[in-house]
């Protein structure tokens, strides 16, 4: 009876060593995944409210390296103690039961059906107890399990320190002898390319409306937009000569409704900077002798060939609001806003004495244009082929084909549609209307109508 009891004690303490290997596979599975899909944002922001947990995720997550194979090591030694304790547990278990079976059924319960049933259950408790359930909560809950499991898994790693070190290094040894390298950091933030595809899922998904992602996408193109794509030209800049009286100043901002102007000395090639509305009525206002070069603040030049998001951190640094553009001969192109900047992130914004009509729209089978818009943006919408490279706007295309300053009523035509002149401000095309062979598509109407 002595005999049975201690046999019966020590399975009882083998299956209880076999559930705490899977405990112990759980923990490194579940802080592996926790400290690779924790926001680091929201650790460090815990760590600086006074968090302990969060400061020493933090630790970890900046060594993540180290910690990740420390987890890998841990997983791998409960395994190989899980398939060494229990498999050899449970086999004994069975093979007991099957003891009272008359030879020789006992030899083959005992090799055959013991040894696989004991396989299955102790694969089931580790894929199901010892994997997928921590994976899953790490997924749920990244920042809190990262919190709770670093703790122990710094103490796990300092204790394996040198076996860990020994092992990161005989792997980056491996990937150089292959032509390879470990990532760096660097490499492990997500590129916009990713990110773009993050955006998309979480749109889809209706986790992000259709605004944020807008937005998001258009910080991403900043640096692929450049000033002369988002200038005002120089045949709609509003301008004054720097001899003209602050009274026919007012005149002028009072008519176009802006607050700053650029002034000029005989053309728009020699802007000598702009004046601010509220300045000159000031001067007004006080009725002092003071002439419009007394009140000329100067402005930034830059090419055209500038990206907007270089553009953007030059006009904060100089907290100026609005530079020339100047083209490769040195004349100047246009204007830029920090508007005009500001609008390719959060989409148009129109002043309260603005009413313009929409850059394009679709009515009675034909869509309405304005000459300013993108010719780039025209193909996406209508599957187009216009030449991109050639021409930034649907007017400049129109201009390059008639060769001429077009008036009213010209036509031009292209493969799949023609484009007609509707309407001209003064050698300006305003605004023209195209017309598709095949008839405004489904798709299409439904994009241009979110536009």
């Amino acid at each position: 009876m002595e005999a049975d009891a201690l046999t019966l004690e020590g399975i009882l303490w083998r299956l209880a060593l076999a559930l705490l290997l899977v405990l112990a596979n759980a923990f490194f599975v579940a802080a592996e995944f926790a400290l690779v899909g924790a926001r680091r944002t929201r650790i460090d922001a815990l760590a600086e409210q006074g968090s302990r947990r969060a400061r020493m995720a933090r630790t970890a997550i900046q060594n993540l390296d180290h910690y990740i194979s420390g987890t890998q090591l841990g997983i791998t030694l409960a395994s190989l103690g899980l398939g060494w304790v229990g498999e050899t547990t449970i086999a004994e278990i069975i093979r007991q039961a099957f003891d009272g079976l008359a030879p020789p059924w006992n030899v083959v319960a005992t090799h055959g059906v013991a040894g696989t049933a004991a396989f299955v259950l102790i694969t089931f408790m580790h894929i199901v107890l010892g994997e997928l359930a921590p994976k899953s909560l790490a997924l749920l809950f990244p920042e809190k399990l990262s919190m709770w499991t670093a703790g122990p898994l710094i103490g796990f790693s300092r204790l394996l320190g040198p076996f860990i070190a020994l092992l990161n290094g005989s792997a980056n040894l491996l990937l150089r002898a292959l032509g390879l390298r470990a990532p760096t950091e660097v490499e492990r933030v997500h590129r916009p390319e990713e990110i773009e595809l993050l955006l998309t899922q979480s749109y889809e998904h209706g986790l992000l409306s259709e605004e944020p992602v807008e937005m998001i996408r258009g910080v991403f193109d900043l640096s692929e937009t450049t000033a002369a794509e988002v200038m005002t030209p120089r045949t709609e800049v509003v301008a004054v000569p720097v001899d003209a009286t602050l009274e026919d100043v007012a005149d002028v901002i009072i008519e176009a409704g802006h607050s700053r102007i650029p002034v000029y000395r005989d053309s728009l090639d020699q802007v000598l900077g702009v004046v601010l509305a509220r300045e000159v009525w000031r001067a007004l206002r006080r009725g002092s002798p003071t002439s419009l070069e007394d009140l000329i603040r100067p402005v930034p030049f830059v090419p055209d060939s500038k990206p907007i998001e270089d553009l953007l951190r030059e006009m904060q640094a100089e907290r100026t609001h609005i530079a020339v553009v100047v083209d490769e001969w040195g004349g100047t192109a246009g204007i830029v806003t920090i508007e005009d900047v500001i609008e390719e992130i959060v989409g148009e914004i129109r002043d309260e004495h603005e009413e313009e009509p929409p850059p394009i729209e679709e009515k009675d089978g034909e869509v309405l244009v304005s000459g300013g818009f993108s010719i780039a943006e025209l193909n996406e919408l209508y599957d187009l082929s216009l030449p991109e490279q050639d021409y930034t706007t649907v007017a400049g295309y129109v201009l390059g084909q008639l060769g001429r300053i077009p008036r009213a009523g010209d036509e031009v035509s292209f493969a799949g549609g023609r484009l007609r002149v509707l309407s001209m401000d003064g050698r300006r095309i305003e605004r023209l209307g195209l017309v598709l062979d095949g008839g405004l598509p489904e798709r299409a109407e439904e994009g241009a109508a979110e536009r």
